[in-house]
């Protein structure tokens, strides 16, 4: 990765990113959990540094003008980057897609990855490059996922934080707001 974006990733706010992501527990509904990825991808996009743009396009959460890269977001905060020793996670497994039982491909077509994919779990930051995302990623049944082992794979991970610990929890009202927004914005019965 170039030395460059990898010191910008590092100054992103990871410890704010961590600490309000792990703040949106009502979002952990089935029913509601797309929700918390859309607010974990504009959380990194109000926390970056240098121009990075959410546009939520498929396989392809940000544009990074300044350097003309494409980054993918994965959000995984219900898992551990680092363990209670200080080291990363022996293994991390990362799903790219859910196909709904479409995938059909024998190879991952590199036009559905993009230059970078950040991972953010709950107590660590990391990305990998395109190149590392199509030599370890498989077909995992319904989709694709990355499969990363420390022994064999740490010099692919490039880490962006240092072990985070919460700090701050955020009282989050979002699913009441949302809620809120959805029913002012349906019309009502008409009046015959």
């Amino acid at each position: 990765m170039n030395q460059e974006i990898l010191e910008a990733l590092k100054k992103f706010d990871w410890q704010t990113i961590i600490d309000y992501g792990q703040s949106l527990e009502d979002l952990n509904d089935r029913q509601w959990r797309f929700l918390k990825g859309l607010v974990a991808e504009l959380t990194v996009e109000k926390n970056a540094v240098d121009g990075l743009v959410y546009v939520g396009h498929d396989h392809c959460d940000f544009v990074w003008p300044k350097y003309n890269v494409t980054v993918e977001l994965k959000s995984q905060l219900s898992g551990p980057l680092y363990g209670k020793r200080g080291g990363i996670a022996k293994q991390i497994s990362i799903k790219l897609n859910n196909s709904n039982g479409t995938n059909k491909q024998i190879a991952l077509d590199p036009q559905q990855v993009a230059d970078i994919l950040i991972v953010v779990r709950n107590n660590g930051v990391f990305a990998l490059t395109k190149d590392t995302v199509l030599k370890t990623a498989y077909c995992g049944g319904d989709g694709w996922e990355v499969r990363l082992h420390r022994d064999h794979h740490l010099s692919e991970i490039y880490l962006l934080s240092g072990a985070v610990t919460r700090h701050t929890v955020y009282q989050s009202k979002l699913k009441e707001k949302v809620l809120d927004a959805i029913r002012q914005e349906i019309p009502g019965p008409k009046v015959l």
